[in-house]
């Protein structure tokens, strides 16, 4: 079997909401599977290693606002090489405002624009009155994710080919109920959790994805928690957002 390899960028920055535990329960995972695994951890000033050698996850987190722009100016250069993961089989996974880089715009409330890969055609608009948090449900096929929203901002546009339609709470902006972007394993969305942890059955098919010979544990144990947060989401009193 042969060894994964883990990239999470920029975690002096990307690390809000507890979501470097999408890391820490891919880890363990591996861990206890016995696949033998390397996490790289690529600092603001370093070369990303997707852009040289095959990595099997890369990760990205959210980041304060102001510090969107400045991880923008690092990841330009590498635009095409995190391109070209989007034809491949190998897994992307871009969670909160992460998801504002790959857009086309992100729109300040003084007027100025920020420029953004432009993957999808999308333009974030922030908003400084309010913070907007949610408890969302969203579909993914047959198969529905637990997450959870905390904005400063919304995208507005169509990602071509949205990662979820949401069952509750609001989709990329609360104007439509598509959320997220995905193609094959590469996923953006705005969706927090940490969201690996909270969605067993997805985060397995990721895994798969990087190891399909591996024997995963304690999956039981997952779904019981898993089906426990799904009731208790689609009740009406958790379906309210917070501003």
């Amino acid at each position: 079997m042969k060894k994964i390899v883990i990239e999470a960028l920029y975690g002096e920055y990307s690390n809000l909401y507890g979501d470097r535990g999408n890391l820490l329960y891919v880890q363990e995972k591996l861990r206890r599977a016995g696949v033998d695994h390397e996490l790289i951890r690529t600092h603001l000033f370093d070369r990303p290693a997707f852009a040289d050698r095959a990595v099997d996850l890369l990760y990205i987190g959210p980041c304060t606002e102001s510090q969107q722009e400045q991880e923008l100016e690092r990841l330009k250069p590498y635009a095409e090489a995190l391109r070209r993961r989007m034809e491949g089989s190998a897994v992307t996974l871009v969670t909160g405002n992460a998801f504002e880089l790959l857009g086309e715009v992100i729109r300040c409330e003084d007027g100025r624009e920020i420029q953004g890969l432009g993957f999808y055609k999308t333009t974030a608009k922030r908003f400084s009155h309010l913070r907007y948090n949610e408890l969302c449900l969203g579909s993914c096929g047959e198969d529905i994710l637990v997450g959870f929203k905390n904005q400063l901002s919304h995208s507005y546009g169509e990602t071509g080919n949205p990662f979820l339609f949401m069952k509750t709470g609001t989709g990329l902006n609360p104007e439509t109920k598509n959320e997220g972007f995905r193609q094959g394993n590469f996923i953006a969305t705005y969706l927090l959790g940490p969201l690996l942890p909270l969605n067993p059955q997805f985060a397995l098919s990721l895994l798969r994805a990087m190891a399909p010979e591996a024997e995963f544990a304690y999956l039981p144990y997952e779904e019981d928690a898993y089906r426990l947060r799904v009731e208790e989401l689609s009740r009406p009193e958790a379906n309210q957002k917070h501003h």
